[in-house]
């Protein structure tokens, strides 16, 4: 990509997650612009997770709305808008929505 494009992320299609109940994921960017990320936004309905998992790089996410439960280092913490977290590569996090309202949040993978 050489360009400077314009993504509407309200414009794309949600899509179950395929292995963690009640996340919907709606792809930004693939990872074959050339950026060295991939991007993508994610919804967790009330009751939700995205379970406890790995990745063999690096994850960024940011909660753009809502407030939710995210296995850090081992403990829960609670994070909302405007919260950035950063998930080295081989290190364990997930997301839990303990709450009646949806969970934004954008996620940026090394590729």
């Amino acid at each position: 990509m050489k360009k400077t494009e314009v993504f509407n992320l309200k414009a794309g299609e949600w899509k179950p997650h395929p292995t963690s109940p009640g996340v919907f994921v709606n792809p930004v960017l693939s990872g074959e612009e050339g950026l060295g990320f991939k991007t993508m936004y994610a919804k967790i309905v009330p009751d939700g997770e995205i379970l406890v998992h790995t990745h063999d790089v690096t994850e960024v996410f940011y909660f753009i709305n809502g407030t939710g439960s995210v296995l850090v280092n081992g403990e829960r913490k609670e994070c909302g808008e405007g919260t950035v977290v950063v998930a080295p590569a081989e290190v364990e996090h997930g997301v839990k929505n303990n709450t009646e309202k949806d969970i934004y949040l954008l996620a940026n993978f090394e590729s």
